[in-house]
């Protein structure tokens, strides 16, 4: 491992942590340091840095940080290991074999996935090229059609293949071998010829998180006996189960202004269209079946998704499962339900941006929608419809751990079948609440009117910290992690911002407005003009401090008193005695 340890610090010194850096953030030198907008988060006020002498980078708005193989692995979406490959290549080093652990790809494979992403690189320009040609005429005239303008065409970088030749004679003229145009899935071999499997078709580029063509899908637009969509197959450089058709747009504009979801259909075009009214973080699914691994992928770049199948039988199943597997990977997920034989590039077209925004208003989180799919599988009017359809929507709710939830939508199936809520719980294998046994007495909720008296405290408690910091007195210093106690986005915001100003040679109070957006006039003023009272100081600051503790610590003790009811594990005690102690103590402070 010491030699693993010794290779990796000298990667790490023969890379340029600027020059990696520079590639995604525009950097201005203040001082030793240099300043840039976070690529992790939105921010219009600089606060990510890099030190080109410790070879680190840290954010103070998002409190990312690390080396070079961190930011790379986090911009990117890639793994350490394939992290630290990338940087081993720019740097001319070879990753070492470690003990106990194969490497991903032997040379040969590496060096195979270069010439294929190559490949299909200049593969895309020529399709993207020829659209432009008088051979892509018809293919143009089919886009104006859909209404997809020259605006659409180069950011998905749409094309068309001309014929069965075309192609791979650019391809030949370009120095690649056949061989190699079969292993990208672009020709195929018909005796001593190879011709383009995508001839004649409209031609979609997939692009992945990296900037990379990996595949493509095609779509005939003449009459004949042809699949209407034919997509690449699986190759070395292209995984549909591991890929995302424009989940490097979305990359794109997380990295440029934040995003607060992701529209998850199931085609090309769907997405085309939800980009063209709009909707922009949209993206699609190779095919209907989602995997863990796509989740994840999603999750990396935001956890909340809309996902947006067709409003068709085949559609509905699809988007069943891939609510479950969306959902196993931590994403918050709802439904947009469509109308039946509608896609959202139908709906798009037919009622506008402002109806597809609708749909998404009204769109259902898991249980619902699985509980609404059920209701059109069974016929409720007869008896067996009915029980069948309470059956399988009861043990929906039977995997649901918040008894609330629960109730709530034993409650609709109730009222779809008129059985008691006596008989669903029991159906459940659940005790009614009022059959319920007393909590166990290790921990009591707050009363509401403590919980009130507690946010109003919580409220004064992050006021005199912030504006204690941005007065630069001198018990607030920047040492306490603020970040896991402010646990609101607008004051970490606050707070960030002041640490930048903070951390500036020569700090007064009166340069803060210089660091805030125009439209913070209010908060700014706000906190320099604080009303500090006699004798406010390090120890009503450090009370202060506690205060936003205890709701933390009570959280906690909540969540491990729920897990000891639920798991009756003696070792549990043990935490909930601490947590208890620790809360007790906040309170004698």
């Amino acid at each position: 491992m010491a030699d693993w340890n010794e290779w990796i610090a000298t990667l790490l010194s023969k890379t340029d942590i600027m020059g990696l850096v520079s590639k995604y953030v525009s950097l201005n030198r203040k001082g030793g340091t240099y300043w840039g907008c976070c690529p992790f988060h939105h921010e219009k006020t600089p606060s990510f840095t890099v030190s080109p002498d410790k070879g680190m980078f840290y954010c103070f708005g998002c409190s990312a940080g690390g080396n070079a193989i961190t930011f790379l692995s986090k911009i990117e979406s890639m793994s350490k290991f394939e992290a630290i490959k990338t940087l081993a290549e720019a740097a001319n080093m070879t990753v070492p074999e470690r003990e106990g652990e194969q490497q991903a790809d032997s040379e040969k494979k590496r060096k195979q996935k270069q010439v294929l992403l190559a490949l299909l690189k200049d593969t895309a320009r020529f399709y993207y090229d020829s659209l432009k040609s008088k051979a892509g005429e018809k293919a143009r005239e089919y886009l104006t059609k859909r209404g997809i303008n020259d605006v659409l065409i180069a950011k998905f970088g749409l094309g068309y293949s001309p014929g069965f030749e075309a192609a791979i004679d650019f391809l030949r003229n370009k120095g690649y071998e056949y061989a190699d145009m079969r292993d990208a899935g672009i020709a195929a071999q018909k005796a001593d010829s190879h011709y383009d499997v995508f001839a004649r078709r409209l031609m979609v580029p997939i692009i992945d998180q990296n900037g990379d063509v990996v595949a493509f899908g095609g779509r005939i637009l003449e009459d004949g006996d042809f699949a209407k969509y034919r997509n690449s197959s699986q190759t070395p450089v292209f995984d549909k189960s591991r890929t995302i058709f424009a989940i490097n747009l979305v990359k794109r504009k997380k990295q440029k202004e934040g995003i607060k979801y992701i529209v998850l259909c199931e085609g090309y075009m769907d997405v085309i269209a939800l980009h063209k009214a709009g909707f922009d973080t949209a993206a699609a699914s190779m095919g209907t079946s989602l995997t863990n691994k796509q989740a994840r992928l999603l999750k990396s770049l935001c956890d909340n998704v809309y996902i947006s199948f067709d409003g068709d039988s085949a559609g509905q199943r699809a988007t069943l499962r891939g609510l479950d597997i969306l959902t196993s990977e931590g994403l918050n997920v709802k439904v947009v339900v469509l109308p039946e034989g509608m896609d959202p590039d139908d709906v798009v077209n037919k009622t506008g941006a402002e109806g597809f925004k609708r749909l998404m208003e009204k769109a259902l989180p898991l249980p619902a929608f699985k509980i609404e799919s059920l209701k059109k599988s069974y016929d409720l009017s007869t008896p067996d419809g009915k029980s069948a359809f309470a059956v399988q929507a009861v043990n929906v709710v039977k995997l649901l751990d918040n008894p609330v939830e629960r109730e709530e939508y034993l409650k609709i199936i109730q009222a779809a079948t008129g059985y008691s809520m006596k008989v669903l719980f029991t159906q459940a294998d659940l005790v009614q609440p009022e059959d319920a046994p007393p909590p166990a007495p290790v921990y009591t909720t707050k009363t509401e009117r403590e919980r009130t008296e507690g946010d109003k405290t919580t409220a004064q408690s992050k006021d005199f910290i912030l504006a204690s910091l941005s007065a630069d007195k001198p018990y607030a210093d920047l040492s306490e992690d603020f970040y896991s106690l402010l646990v609101d986005d607008e004051s970490r915001r606050v707070f960030g911002i002041i640490c930048e100003a903070r951390r500036r040679p020569n700090y007064s109070p009166g340069q803060l407005y210089s660091f805030f957006d125009e439209g913070d006039e209010e908060t700014v003023n706000r906190l320099l003009n604080y009303d500090f009272k006699p004798g406010d100081g390090a120890e009503k600051y450090g009370d202060c401090i506690n205060n936003l503790k205890r709701p933390l610590l009570e959280a906690e003790l909540v969540a491990v008193t729920e897990q000891y009811n639920k798991e009756k594990d003696i070792r549990l005690l043990k935490d909930i005695d601490r947590l208890s102690r620790k809360i007790n103590d906040l309170k004698r402070k």
